[in-house]
Parts: structure tokens; C-alpha cells; sequence
């Protein structure tokens, strides 16, 4: 079992909030928005002025967890591929 990288981890939880910005909301019923890629982490819910918008969010940690392991496999995957294919061009 290999060291986990953790450059690798960083940058991949970075690039998930970036991405939960970037990337548009997912509207459900016109009152419930989902926020994340690909597994939805965070739900804010429409909510009447005067509410505290803190109330109206729902963080599903896990989600979090399981999106910044996948990006975190991805960005392995892609390294490892990087350096294979460019030491087996350069012989």
C-alpha cells in the first residue's frame, strides 16, 4: 500500500470547493439547491428574509470526504499516466 500524497489530497479538496462554485447548483422542487460534483455535499433551502441563511444549509461531510477521494484517484490516475507515458517517450 502506497504513502498517500498529501500535495495530491490538498489539491484535490481545493479544486472541490472551487468546483462546488464554479459548476451550477442543481435545483430541486424551486426550494432545495444542491452543491457539489459529483456527489452533492452541501443543501440550502429557499428560504423567507429575515432567516439566518446558516439555518437553511445542510453539510453532508462525507459527501465532502468521498468527492475529495475521487478527485484525489483521478489526479493519481492522471500523474501516474503523466510519467509513465513520458519516460517511455523519452527512451
Amino acid at each position: 500500500m502506497k504513502k498517500i500524497n498529501w500535495k495530491i489530497l490538498n489539491s484535490a479538496f481545493w479544486i472541490e470547493v472551487i468546483l462546488s462554485y464554479v459548476l451550477p447548483f442543481r435545483v430541486v422542487d424551486n426550494f432545495q439547491y444542491n452543491v457539489g460534483f459529483p456527489i452533492p455535499f452541501i443543501l440550502v433551502y429557499d428560504t423567507k428574509i429575515n432567516v439566518n441563511p446558516l439555518m437553511s444549509m445542510y453539510l453532508n461531510p462525507l459527501g465532502l470526504f468521498l468527492n475529495g477521494i475521487i478527485i484525489y484517484l483521478i489526479i493519481l490516475v492522471a500523474v501516474n499516466a503523466y510519467y509513465k507515458f513520458k519516460c517511455c517517450r523519452t527512451k
